[in-house]
């Protein structure tokens, strides 16, 4: 499945991407998150409880900051064009609307 996500420098990401490029392998294996971020999405869209569905959401920010950091800190004109914490929260908006469909 594809998500895409314009970056402002004209490229695209797949945000559920499982590759070692994309969001899923960075996030568990370089920031040791235990969820993979296409489980979290599917959980999200299933949860009834708000309280439990705000807790899914704040892990699936935290993974879509983590995220833009790790692109962000190996592409410097990307950099120059947006802050990190705002490519993480596009990223993040991106997934919760993708999961609300």
């Amino acid at each position: 499945m594809k998500l895409l996500f314009p970056l402002p420098n004209g490229e695209e990401l797949n945000l559920l991407d499982e590759g070692p490029d994309g969001m899923e392998y960075i996030c568990l294996v370089c920031g040791e998150f235990k969820t993979p971020i296409s489980e979290l999405l599917e959980i999200y869209k299933q949860e009834t409880n708000n309280f439990r569905r705000q807790a899914i959401a704040d892990e699936i920010r935290d993974q879509a900051y983590f995220f833009a950091g790790q692109i962000g800190s190996f592409d410097e004109d990307l950099q120059q064009m947006i802050s990190w914490d705002q490519l993480g929260e596009q990223m993040y908006q991106c997934l919760i609307t993708f999961a609300r469909i």
